[in-house]
């Protein structure tokens, strides 16, 4: 043991545990801080009569780290020192320390509130951050701020960020420990070209096997990548090497095939995702090449559920990482991306609590008696809108009440492991008329079934559950996979635990597993009480669903499913930015009236009919968006009803609805061109923007008898918006915004009011001889642009500034004019001309 690193802060540690009972302890990979220094902290008389609890992130390293803790007492593993997890325990009556998953911590805290017969809880590589840690330390904390002063907390970890521990254990006492001392060689081949990263990596492997002296580890980001990667090496490793896989999806007497010591003269490439990033120990292990990246699993509030994202790992995360090549002996690490990359990287990974499905953890914190997260001490909170979502989730499922305190039917969810939503579906069960063993054996097989990833690939556009079913229960499916097994494992167990909630006489001992047995046609109905809010109805299109909640849902257009009336979906994923059917099941209206009534109301409602293009009341029955049945009812809506439904309509739709006529669409040109250029004026904004959001103030009064989209279009809006104005604001508008200029002869000739301050009016150039200056508006404070026009129409100049050009370029035009049109009168001196919309031949004969 001496030959560990962390024996140097040995005696520190032991004096710091006597006058503190919070402790943060860093170093670094290699440091022995899981393998030996729990073993310090047996004999000490403070833990002489209680129990040490040390809390591991995966199941792979809870019994790796205590078959390693046994062997150094030199002890069978289960006597001094024992492990548990979900399904899996070695533990006796001697067992003093414990090694746990940190599921199995927050339940012993929820079950015993004191930990009466525990004394230390140790939080082993703290730094992952998982949801179970943070709920565990916060459990822990409360307990020993509350009602154990004398439980001691020790915080374990490689790499920890400090600023949110200093924040939440601000009285920890900090402590620091060296690393192994073999050094690791850091070396960057990122891919180079089109390469596929792969292919890429399968050529690094095989070059570093033909001289690496030991066994290499290799970090990939899932499953797929490990088992297409594996491909790929087959037949291409030299001899003395054995190719072995490791996630989380593999059995644990595979997974510890993985870790066990090579053979004499063998050697391993360990293909690996972050399961090997930290507790565990491959033996020989002198290379790791990391492809740095990683998938994590976040939670989708659209699908509600977890989406597995491919990412860059961090900083911390890549340390870990090539710690794991300097465990025994000097080793090198690979990174097949660049050092520039690297840098650019996050410090620190994303917490789970800011990307997890909240609600299992909002059960917890309910059960303990708490209705806000803040009222423990969380090393960080979750986001404020996502906790709150939960609490109403809960009390809709009727888990906790509106004081956010559980009922006693979520303290027989909370009793049950499995995610709340099946653990209500579970327990409504009975209430299905012919309810019996075989009822309640499907919904523990269906729960168990939702828990795992699809046993069908997503590409098979099949998204009927029971299907699955058929081929889990089928005699020759159920042992064929590890996932099969696990499915059929957890199922069992939870019908063990219903039957001890339920009255153990009132229920068969043996799980139905007989498909004939079962009654699957009620799959659909079971899940519904897991997923209300996914009761979902077709729309015109067979494809195409509306759930309860308002989101819309797409079937492949193949799937078997396509055309049922009513499905209850409990999975959806995304494609293409729409929400596709992953998983569902039909259901029958019979059975969402019967008992889904609390979620049905019965209202009187009046709306915009699209397709009869005009207001309707009806009586409606609806769950949640869906609408069950409607009845028209005849003169039931009031003038208010009218009213709100038409701004409604227009607020959503815009005011094209109104379709304003020319006259309407000129006076708002005009108001428009005021108000931007002379805001003091006191003229209103009715910009788009601001009638739509005055609606309520300028249209509201005209609108509470109309019922028709026809008759509403049929308003008279240039008067409407012109009673906007008040009276003095209307008489002097003509003198801010004239709609004409008229000319010396009497014509009008309209102005064209746009976004430049000076407007424009276009009119012959014959019209306007005499006059020395261009027109003013704004009651003369803008000039008016001319647009000069021949006797054919056409610009022949625009100016601004009408003395002017009379002065200047008009000889040029007046030429041009003259040659293009001889009968037309083009007078030497325009100014002082008399204006005329005749020829030369009219004006002589005085006509």
């Amino acid at each position: 043991m001496d030959s560990y690193p962390v024996t140097n802060i040995k005696t520190e540690l032991l004096n710091t545990l006597t006058s503190t009972n919070t402790i943060i302890l860093s170093a670094p990979p290699g440091a022995g801080k899981s393998t030996v220094l729990p073993l310090w902290l047996l004999p000490l008389p403070q833990f002489a009569d209680k129990k040490i609890i040390m809390l591991q992130p995966r199941r792979l390293a809870t019994r790796s780290v205590a078959q390693r803790l046994a062997q150094m007492l030199n002890e069978p593993l289960g006597k001094t020192v024992g492990y548990q997890m979900r399904g899996d325990s070695k533990v006796s009556k001697e067992t003093r320390l414990l090694v746990v998953t940190e599921g199995i911590l927050t339940r012993m805290i929820l079950d015993d509130n004191e930990l009466a017969d525990v004394g230390l809880i140790i939080f082993d590589e703290f730094h992952e951050r998982s949801i179970h840690a943070d709920l565990g330390l916060a459990l822990a904390r409360d307990v020993q701020l509350g009602l154990r002063d004398d439980l001691t907390l020790l915080l374990m970890s490689a790499t920890i960020d400090n600023v949110y521990l200093q924040q939440c254990l601000p009285d920890a006492k900090y402590l620091t420990s060296a690393g192994k001392s073999y050094p690791v060689e850091m070396h960057y081949q990122p891919v180079v070209g089109n390469k596929r990263l792969l292919d890429h990596l399968a050529k690094v492997i095989v070059e570093q096997c033909q001289t690496n002296a030991g066994s290499s580890l290799v970090f990939l980001p899932g499953s797929g990548e490990i088992n297409t990667l594996a491909e790929l090496l087959t037949d291409r490793l030299p001899t003395q090497y054995q190719l072995h896989c490791l996630f989380g999806d593999l059995s644990l007497a595979e997974q510890r095939q993985a870790i066990a010591p090579s053979p004499a003269g063998m050697h391993k490439v360990v293909l690996a995702t972050n399961i090997a990033e930290t507790s565990i120990t491959i033996d020989g292990v002198t290379l790791v090449i990391d492809a740095g990246l990683e998938k994590v699993a976040s939670y989708d509030v659209q699908t509600l559920s977890n989406r597995l994202n491919l990412q860059q790992i961090s900083k911390a995360s890549a340390v870990q990482r090539s710690g794991r090549a300097g465990r025994v002996a000097p080793g090198r690490c690979i990174r097949v991306y660049s050092k520039e990359n690297f840098e650019r990287r996050m410090e620190h990974s994303a917490s789970q609590i800011s990307q997890s499905d909240l609600l299992p953890l909002t059960l917890d914190v309910a059960r303990w008696g708490v209705h806000e997260f803040k009222q423990l001490q969380f090393v960080e909170l979750p986001p404020e809108s996502s906790e709150k979502q939960c609490w109403q989730l809960l009390q809709e499922l009727q888990i906790v009440d509106q004081q956010r305190r559980l009922t006693s039917h979520g303290q027989n969810v909370a009793k049950l492991a499995t995610h709340p939503r099946y653990g209500h579906m579970l327990l409504s069960a009975p209430t299905i008329d012919g309810n019996d063993g075989q009822l309640l054996s499907l919904a523990c097989i269906l729960a168990s079934l939702l828990e795992e990833r699809d046993i069908v690939s997503r590409n098979a556009a099949n998204s009927d559950i029971r299907n699955r079913l058929y081929m889990l229960l089928s005699a020759e499916q159920r042992h064929k996979s590890a996932i099969n097994k696990r499915i059929l494992q957890s199922a069992q167990r939870l019908y063990q635990a219903l039957r001890r909630i339920l009255g153990e006489h009132l229920i068969p001992d043996k799980m139905c597993l007989q498909e004939a047995q079962l009654p699957i046609d009620k799959t659909g109905l079971l899940l519904a009480f897991a997923y209300p809010e996914r009761i979902s109805k077709a729309r015109n299109q067979d494809t195409k669903y509306l759930t309860a909640n308002g989101k819309g849902l797409e079937l492949d257009p193949v799937d078997s499913l396509t055309g049922q009336p009513f499905l209850l979906v409990a999975r959806v994923f995304n494609r293409q930015q729409r929400l596709q059917v992953e998983l569902a099941a039909p259901l029958q209206l019979d059975d969402i009236m019967r008992y889904f009534p609390h979620l049905q109301q019965k209202q009187q409602t009046t709306y915009y009919d699209q397709k009869k293009q005009r207001i309707v009341s009806e009586s409606q029955h609806r769950l949640g968006q869906i609408l069950l049945s409607s009845t028209q009812l005849n003169d039931k809506a009031t003038a208010v009803d009218y009213a709100e439904v038409w701004l409604d309509h227009i607020g959503r739709n815009g005011l094209s609805v109104l379709r304003f006529d020319d006259k309407c669409q000129s006076l708002l040109t005009r108001l428009r061109w005021l108000h931007t250029h002379f805001p003091d004026s006191g003229y209103p904004d009715v910009s788009e923007a601001a009638l739509l959001a005055q609606l309520n103030q300028w249209l509201a009064p005209y609108i509470d008898n109309i019922t028709s989209v026809k008759a509403l279009q049929g308003l008279n809006f240039h008067d409407i918006l012109l009673n906007t104005l008040d009276y003095p604001q209307q008489q002097a508008l003509s003198l801010w915004v004239p709609k004409y200029y008229i000319s010396p002869l009497g014509r009008k000739f309209a102005y064209q009011y746009g976004e430049f301050l000076e407007p424009k009016v276009a009119l012959p150039m014959q019209q306007v001889y005499g006059l020395d200056s261009s027109p003013k508006v704004a009651n003369g404070r803008v000039n008016v642009v001319l647009e000069l026009l021949s006797p054919a129409g056409r610009p022949i100049q625009i100016t601004k500034d009408l003395g002017r050009f009379w002065q200047g370029s008009y000889g040029q035009v007046q030429k041009d004019m003259k040659a293009n049109y001889p009968k037309h009168y083009w007078p030497d001196d325009p100014a002082n001309a008399k204006p005329t919309n005749k020829t030369k031949k009219h004006i002589g004969n005085g006509k």
